[in-house]
């Protein structure tokens, strides 16, 4: 498996606005992209310091934020504000994770699901990423 770049850093927050405005107003960073995954439950914000920059922060804030079957919200109430995961731009997702599972690697995801910016995505778990969340990113053509 090879790994193209470090796409982005996934930090869970408390309030997607206000989080947004702090990295704005403080670091002159740009919001370059923000949906709403509702089959996820969240609501995410990309935002790039900037425009040659190939890494880029993701801010995640559950939809509801009371839903402890929803990782973001759970990872919000036990833990706080803060890191989340590191994302890995690969070219083909479905290839990596055969590999990373034959060399036993223990994974969240068995194969692709559509992530934000309609991108195929899947997570590794940490025991397996020596105590990071890493997930796995394939641009969508």
């Amino acid at each position: 498996m090879q790994v193209e770049n470090l796409d982005h850093i996934g930090i869970v927050v408390e309030n997607i606005d206000e989080a947004v405005k702090f990295y704005q107003n403080n670091f002159g960073m740009k919001l370059i992209h923000y949906e709403a995954i509702s089959e996820r439950g969240i609501k995410v914000a990309f935002l790039v310091g900037n425009k040659d920059s190939s890494t880029s922060i993701e801010l995640l804030e559950p939809i509801n934020h009371d839903d402890m079957s929803n990782t973001v919200a759970k990872f919000l109430r036990n833990r706080g504000q803060g890191l989340h995961h590191l994302a890995l731009k690969v070219d083909n997702i479905s290839e990596s994770l055969k590999e990373l599972s034959e060399k036993g690697f223990k994974l969240i995801d068995d194969s692709p699901r559509r992530g934000a910016r309609g991108h195929l995505v899947a997570f590794i778990h940490p025991k397996s990423g020596m105590g990071v969340l890493l997930e796995l990113v394939q641009y969508k053509d």
